[in-house]
C-alpha cells in the first residue's frame, strides 16, 4: 500500500508540473498575477511595528527587485516548490523500494533533473512560452532542496515511521489530579 501512495504521489507532483508547463504564456501570466495581487494584498493587511523587522522586509524587497517583476519571481518560486515536492516524492517512493537513502536520493535528483530538462524542452511547443537552462537550474535547485529535507528526517528519525511516530507520539505523562 505504502509503494502505491508514494506512486501516486510522484504521479500527482509531476503531474502538477506537466499541467502547468502545458498552459500557454498568457494564462500562465494570468495566474501569476492573482498570485501577486494576494500576496500583495496580505502584504497591506499585515502591519509590522518593529524597526528591524521593517528595515529587513525592506532590504529583502529591494533585493527581490533586481531579479525582474513579482509576477516573475512568483513563476521562479513555483517552479522551485513544485520540483521540491518532484524530489521528495521521487525519494520517498524510491526509499520505500530500496530502503537506502544514499541511492534513493542520487536516483532521485537525476531524474528531477531530467523532467526538469525535458519539461523546458517540451515548453519550446507552447504558445508563449521559453524553455530556459536557468529555469533547469532552478527546477534542479528545488528537487534537491525537498530531497535534502527528506534524507534529513530519514537519518535522524531512523526512517519514515520514526518521523511519525515522533510526530503523533503520545504523552508518557499522566495529570495528576
Amino acid at each position: 500500500m505504502k509503494k502505491i501512495i508514494c506512486l501516486v504521489l510522484v504521479i500527482l507532483a509531476m503531474g502538477t508540473m506537466y499541467y502547468f508547463s502545458s498552459q500557454e504564456g498568457n494564462v500562465s501570466k494570468i495566474q501569476s498575477d492573482k498570485v501577486v495581487k494576494i500576496v500583495d494584498e496580505v502584504r497591506q493587511e499585515v502591519t509590522l511595528k518593529d524597526s528591524k523587522l521593517i528595515s529587513i522586509k525592506d532590504k529583502v524587497f529591494n533585493v527581490l527587485k533586481r531579479y525582474g517583476s513579482k509576477s516573475y519571481i512568483v513563476r521562479k518560486l513555483a517552479h522551485f516548490s513544485i520540483y521540491a515536492c518532484i524530489g521528495i516524492s521521487l525519494c520517498l517512493m524510491l526509499y520505500v523500494f530500496t530502503k537506502r537513502v544514499f541511492i534513493s536520493a542520487t536516483l532521485a535528483f537525476i531524474i528531477s533533473a531530467l523532467y526538469a530538462y525535458y519539461d523546458e524542452m517540451r515548453q519550446l511547443s507552447v504558445a508563449g512560452r521559453v524553455g530556459s537552462i536557468k529555469d533547469v537550474f532552478i527546477d534542479s535547485s528545488g528537487a534537491i532542496t525537498g530531497i535534502i529535507i527528506l534524507v534529513v528526517i530519514i537519518v535522524m528519525f531512523n526512517g519514515i515511521r520514526g518521523f511519525f511516530n515522533f510526530l503523533f507520539k503520545k504523552s508518557n505523562y499522566k495529570e495528576t489530579v
